[in-house]
């Protein structure tokens, strides 16, 4: 399918540009990235590499990796993208979990020399062999599951696991997604998100494909320089999170004819305050069109409308093209309004997961529940039109003697206070309440030091007293994962003393 798609846009397109890199201009045309499929299949049977052999992609240009990416798809291969700023030791054991057949690589030197494992270099004239596996029998040769991609869970709330998406599954959301965002040749996006994530290959790169638009690719987002790509390349969209938006909002705004150009930002990956969306608007005259998806659909599950009118602040908007329900503690469908766990179904979803271990024979387990449903891990609530809220994680929920906090709704209001650039909320022991929330506080240029003073009697006005932090920290930075999402984990590892706290 992907292979046919790169075929047919070869043919009508063939020298317009599909992929270019923001930062300097390197671009790969609809011939070229056609091309560079038909030598990773040519490389591959050359090779006697099986269909659905595993490939680690780990790889730093970001042009390379979409050439890669496309590349092993088209060819029958699975490919397993793994971050490429992993140590040596690190890499090692995410080849080994994955149970990866071939490295393919831009930057061979880097590449851990204590795995028996053929090694590919992924160059602008395609692959070609480094060196072969001396061992005959292939990691994935005993493979529980031969999906088209492999990605691993961010491991944001545990250990990571495997999640394995067929071609179908990949192709369907980039296409819910081009319907949606009404995508076209016209189009243009940007992305400055990590490429090793589902949003960005499909959000960014399949969407792409699929519509026959064009993208333009930064490997890391820079604020300093984001608005004067977006200023060079007139993109059409941008492909932000939570964490872009919230450092634009610092940044000089762009010329009106640079924001003009521009449909929407789309913001995913985690939960978008509304103070975050409205400043962003405000400072920009861009809108902000907040979705929700995760890799157990391969990216997209709900999105606000296209239409400003129809979006709705703090709502990361209906489902699209799958089942979803909220569920009390009892089981049963909540209530509007009533928060519960947020469950998917449908054929987009997926039905296992792989269990990522070192050693021992590959293991699935399922994903769904016996009704069918996958529990997303997610608390939320919907409204009458059927617009999903998100309140946050799980695990994530406070208890304090009895009272269920929800994180989001106390880092909501904090992040109103102008002194405030980022918030997580998490839970610390107590003595005596069992838990008590705990906030950890960046601040906007100008604050002083009475800070967390100021941001407590904020709190005292807006919440109930049980909801509010017994203990602000002030911090300079806080923890994040590749897309900006807060590593809550690593807070929750050391919470500020709470025991005598408020």
């Amino acid at each position: 399918m992907i292979s046919r798609l790169l075929s047919a846009r070869a043919q009508q397109h063939a020298d317009a540009t599909a992929f270019r890199i923001g930062a300097d201009g390197r671009s790969l045309t609809w011939r070229a990235a056609a091309a560079h499929a038909e030598r990773w299949t040519e490389l591959a049977r050359a090779r006697g590499i099986p269909s659905r052999a595993r490939i680690g992609l780990v790889l730093n240009d970001p042009l390379m990796f979409t050439a890669a990416y496309l590349g092993c798809l088209a060819a029958g291969l699975t490919a397993a993208p793994i971050d490429p700023r992993l140590t040596a030791d690190e890499l090692t054991t995410a080849l080994t979990r994955l149970r990866v057949d071939v490295l393919a690589t831009d930057d061979v030197d880097a590449a851990p020399f204590r795995l028996d494992l053929e090694t590919w270099y992924a160059g602008s004239r395609g692959p070609y062999l480094v060196w072969p596996a001396r061992r005959t029998a292939r990691p994935s040769a005993s493979a529980a599951l031969r999906p088209a991609v492999i990605l691993a869970s961010s491991g944001t709330t545990g250990r990571p696991k495997g999640i394995p998406l067929s071609e179908w599954q990949l192709l369907h959301a980039a296409r819910r997604v081009v319907r949606h965002h009404r995508l076209g040749p016209s189009d243009r996006g940007y992305t400055p998100l990590p490429l090793f994530h589902v949003n960005a290959q499909v959000m960014g790169l399949l969407a792409t494909l699929v519509s026959g638009s064009s993208l333009v690719i930064d490997g890391r987002f820079d604020a300093a320089c984001y608005w004067s790509r977006v200023a060079e390349w007139s993109p059409t969209w941008l492909n932000t999170v939570p964490a872009i938006l919230a450092s634009l909002v610092e940044r000089p705004a762009p010329q009106a004819a640079v924001a003009d150009r521009v449909r929407f930002a789309r913001s995913a990956s985690a939960p978008l305050p509304p103070v975050t969306a409205r400043r962003f608007t405000e400072r920009t005259g861009i809108g902000v069109l907040e979705t929700y998806g995760m890799s157990e659909v391969a990216g997209q599950v709900t999105a606000n409308p296209l239409d400003p009118a129809g979006r709705r602040a703090g709502s990361v908007g209906p489902p699209v093209g799958l089942g979803l329900r909220v569920a009390s503690a009892d089981g049963g469908p909540a209530g509007v309004g009533e928060p519960g766990a947020v469950l998917l179904r449908g054929r987009p979803v997926v039905q296992h997961y792989l269990e990522l271990r070192e050693s021992g024979p590959e293991r699935v387990r399922r994903a769904r529940n016996s009704a069918g449903w996958l529990p997303t891990g997610d608390m939320g609530f919907r409204d009458e039109q059927g617009y999903l809220y998100l309140v946050g994680r799980a695990d994530d929920v406070i208890n304090r003697g009895g009272e269920k906090i929800y994180p989001q709704e106390v880092e909501d209001v904090l992040l109103a206070h102008p002194g405030v650039g980022a918030v997580a909320v998490v839970a610390a022991p107590h003595a005596r309440l069992g838990q008590v929330p705990v906030a950890y506080v960046t601040s906007r240029r100008g604050s002083g030091d009475t800070l967390a003073d100021s941001l407590h009697r904020f709190c005292a006005a807006r919440l109930a007293r049980y909801k509010c932090p017994a203990v602000i920290e002030i911090t300079d930075v806080l923890p994040t994962g590749p897309t900006g999402k807060v590593l809550r984990r690593a807070l929750r590892a050391a919470p500020a003393a709470a025991g005598g706290s408020r």
